[in-house]
């Protein structure tokens, strides 16, 4: 997510360690939906496949108290359909 020594600096800092499942679930939980044009190449987070010139899905997710950390993941529309049907 966001490098290979972040689960350890975490752990040092008295933070529970994550697994990539739970770091996943966590940015679900948070995002923060829209749908917009891309006009620079993205790939979608569900099938890796290149999302360019056409509009899509975009996850904004918020982190961190003082200088926040804005995480971003991309859908097509097709996936993205799927996701919030499929969902708990």
């Amino acid at each position: 997510m966001f490098g290979t020594n972040y689960n350890e600096h975490r752990v040092a800092m008295g933070f529970l360690e994550q697994s990539q499942g739970d770091a996943d679930a966590m940015f679900y939980h948070w995002a923060v939906w829209t749908r917009e044009f891309a006009w620079l190449p993205h790939r979608c987070d569900i099938t890796k496949r290149i999302i360019w010139l056409q509009r899509a899905y975009c996850g904004r997710a918020v982190w961190g108290p003082g200088d926040n950390v804005v995480e971003t993941r991309w859908h097509t529309s097709d996936e993205h359909l799927i996701y919030l049907l499929k969902r708990n």
